[in-house]
């Protein structure tokens, strides 16, 4: 006889469970005899009880003194996630002590070494995994959200604790080319390499842990941030505390850094019982490249938003305070400072300063921003200083403030706005223009460039209720006259109906300054009138009553040419055009005039006409004066409000002057 063996069946040893043992004894003849171990499964204690060896064998054997001893053996891996190739493993099962190695393990395309031990209660784990295959990982964890497509993962685990209690654990991993996507899109990487390091201590009021991690190469997306990691070196690292129970995390400190766009630190504490939600957070922010926080950061949260289009330039540093989700305190400072609009809404250029806010109303620190450049839509503010006060939902310009403007100069005597809640804002507004170049206006509001210049106060405007209304007159000095608006209202300004009110007087203008330019023809003297009970709805004239003519003491040159008289023909729908080409009178570029007017009273849409005075078959718009003189008639009194305004337009547009 050769062989000697015996069947134990079932062997419980301090939680572990040994099941089909068979120790048999071999090469009796021979010296030294051969201990050898079989079992068919070996199940381990709580926490690793998913884990079960079967096919054991152990060709190094020993069992003595209440101590077996596996120095050499061959096994593989059952649980409920996977199943493995054999391996080498070897184990010590005594009174006081249990431990288990496993060296050589195929999982998931890469390798595993394994080593477990316990003492008292007190048990440690560590695992050495190499290039493990990301889409065999997703099936062996059941990521059922995961979509891994390649990519390789390494880690070093290293996890101690009591029985079931879980005490420290330490993890290094190392992500290769990960390309991975989730069912919904939201999260995606391609070719991804990514280094982790982190470390937890479990105490009595929860977790402490530390992190420090770094993108390497390839891109990831979190909706809706794309990182390019192969152009920035992305990292982030913290340590906190996590409290299981209560389901908080409190990040003591964090910093995240990406090449010169960003460098975030800060703490603050995050819980996630009902959906996540930011308790608190201090935070500072700094940005030497703000151009590249504003494309990888900004622009994705613009798209399909009014910021649409703006991206930024030059430097940040800002610190602010997060309660309950909501921003309680800002400061915020930026240098060479560029803002940009695709849409051509505004910008800014050489824009420096410190922008202060508080979420509290005694807040008084005041901010400050200038400018070498300023534009909104295509009007441009020159070099200035603005000095605010920004708190809670309120601002305010804390001193009076000049603004260069095309030539000359807007004042600011006072701003402020009121937010209010699930409410328009309440704005009040006063100030000034002096000396603003019409000519410059004009050309950059694409109209007929104009001459002169404009000059007036700005009484208070208030926005309140969601009507805009003036304290008083708004006097505009302008082709030597003035323009004076009174009793200005306006209501659903942001609504689908807008409505406008005014009376408007018009005194001593310049006609030679204010038709010079114009496609209509030039006239030379004075024009006054008036707009009275204008009401405006969707910025579309509902009704007015209107006059313009010659002041009744002008004394200066009346002259009118000949282009002039047939656009004005044609709105009074005379027939001084057919006259002009038909006689001597073509030969004359100008004619005089005495007196010049045309009045409207507007109602349902159509235009009740008028001139300087009745006549048998009409009314007269221009009555003749010195030599050559001509008078000019007008036949139609009543014509519809947009058949007037498609004739204006044709004679201001073109050269061509079409009677009707």
């Amino acid at each position: 006889m050769d062989a000697v063996s015996i069947n134990a069946g079932v062997i419980n040893f301090k939680n572990w469970k040994l099941a089909g043992v068979n120790i048999a004894l071999t090469d009796l003849t021979q010296s030294p005899q051969k201990l050898a171990l079989t079992i068919d499964q070996l199940s381990l204690p709580k926490p690793f009880n998913d884990l079960k060896l079967v096919n054991i064998r152990c060709t190094a054997f020993s069992w003595r003194n209440e101590e077996l001893l596996c120095r050499q053996g061959r096994a593989k891996i059952h649980s409920k996630r996977w199943q493995s190739p054999s391996f080498n493993f070897s184990f010590l099962i005594s009174q006081n002590r249990t431990s288990l190695k496993l060296t050589g393990l195929q999982l998931a395309g890469g390798t595993f070494a394994v080593d477990g031990d316990e003492q008292g209660n007190q048990w440690r784990l560590q695992v050495n995994a190499k290039a493990v295959d990301g889409r065999l990982i997703r099936k062996l964890l059941q990521l059922k959200s995961f979509d891994p497509t390649g990519g390789k993962i390494s880690f070093k685990l290293d996890a101690s604790g009591s029985q079931t209690f879980l005490k420290t654990f330490s993890l290094n991993a190392r992500l290769d080319g990960l390309t991975v996507q989730t069912k919904d899109g939201r999260f995606a990487t391609e070719s991804l390499t990514l280094k982790t390091h982190v470390n937890a201590q479990n105490h009595k009021n929860g977790w402490r842990w530390q992190n420090q991690s770094s993108l390497i190469e390839g891109a990831l997306y979190i909706e809706p941030l794309y990182l390019d990691a192969g152009k920035q070196s992305i990292s982030w690292d913290a340590q906190g505390r996590w409290d299981e129970a209560s389901k908080r995390i409190e990040i003591q400190s964090a910093n995240y850094s990406h090449s010169l766009a960003a460098d975030l630190s800060g703490n603050g504490i995050v819980s996630y019982k009902d959906g996540v939600n930011i308790e608190k957070a201090d935070l500072s922010l700094r940005s030497e490249d703000l151009q590249l926080l504003s494309s990888v950061y900004l622009k994705p949260f613009f798209e399909q938003t009014a910021w649409e289009g703006v991206s930024l330039a030059g430097n940040l540093q800002a610190d602010f305070s997060i309660v309950q989700q909501s921003l309680t305190a800002l400061s915020a400072a930026v240098s060479n400072l560029e803002i940009k609009d695709a849409a051509g809404r505004a910008g800014v250029r050489g824009g420096v300063g410190t922008i202060n806010w508080s979420v509290d109303e005694s807040f008084d620190k005041p901010s400050d921003l200038s400018w070498q450049q300023l534009n909104v839509r295509n009007l441009p503010i020159g070099p200035a200083r603005l000095l605010f006060l920004s708190k809670a939902n309120s601002f305010k310009v804390l001193e009076k403030t000049r603004l260069p403007f095309l030539g000359g100069t807007i004042a600011i005597n006072q701003f402020s706005l009121q937010a209010k809640k699930q409410q328009e804002p309440e704005i009040y507004f006063d100030g000034n223009m002096s000396n603003v170049s019409l000519e410059q206006l004009s050309r950059a509001l694409n109209w007929t460039p104009l001459s002169g210049t404009i000059s007036g106060a700005i009484p208070g405007v208030t926005y309140r209720d969601k009507t805009l209304r003036l304290g008083g007159e708004l006097i505009i000095k302008v082709f030597d006259g003035a323009v004076k608006i009174s009793n200005l209202a306006a209501s659903g300004l942001f609504t689908d109906i807008s409505r406008f009110h005014s009376d408007v007087e018009i005194d001593n203008l310049d006609l030679e300054q204010l038709t010079g330019k114009f496609k209509f023809g030039s006239i030379t003297g004075k024009l006054s009138g008036f707009v009275r009970e204008l009401t405006l709805e969707n910025w579309r004239p509902l009704s007015f009553f209107a006059w313009l003519g010659t002041p009744d003491d002008d004394d200066s040159t009346h002259r009118i040419s000949q282009k002039a008289v047939k656009s004005i023909a044609s709105i009074g729908g005379g027939g001084a055009a057919g006259v002009l080409s038909r006689s001597f009178l073509s030969l004359f570029e100008t004619f005089g005039y005495g007196k010049l007017g045309l009045g409207c009273y507007l109602h349902d849409g159509v235009c009740q006409l008028m001139g300087v005075e009745a006549t048998g078959s009409g009314y007269a718009i221009i009555t003749g004066g010195g030599l050559p003189r001509i008078n000019v008639i007008g036949y139609n009194p009543q014509v519809d409000w947009d058949v007037l305004m498609e004739r204006l337009s044709r004679i201001t547009a073109s050269d061509e002057v079409i009677i009707e």
